[in-house]
């Protein structure tokens, strides 16, 4: 395992039904599977309630969080792949962040 640690930006888009106390719960486990690969939270952002443009399993709307990380590369396909598995989740994108 490389000592490498990269920043990712983190996009989520959960349901529209959570309650604000179920969105923090969630936001916790995700920041736990980060911290699981030794990565750090750097900064949580709640977007709030938005319209989708398409819909998504016949939702029209979603709870959108950014969230900022650093992260070993071989911590984010484990993180990647607790999302997919996460059915409050309906979307998500991390994307790695260039040092330029």
């Amino acid at each position: 395992m490389s000592n490498i640690m990269r920043d990712y930006e983190l996009v989520l888009i959960t349901v529209p039904q959570l309650e604000e106390e179920a969105l923090t719960t969630l936001i916790q486990r995700v920041t736990g599977w980060i911290a699981a690969g030794n990565g750090t939270v750097m900064g949580t952002n709640v977007w709030g309630r938005r319209n989708l443009a398409y819909a998504i399993r016949k939702l029209t709307e979603g709870i959108y969080v950014v969230i900022n990380f650093q992260l070993d590369p071989s911590g984010a396909r484990e993180l990647d792949r607790n999302l997919r598995l996460d059915e409050q989740i309906i979307r998500h994108l991390a994307i790695r962040l260039d040092e330029d």
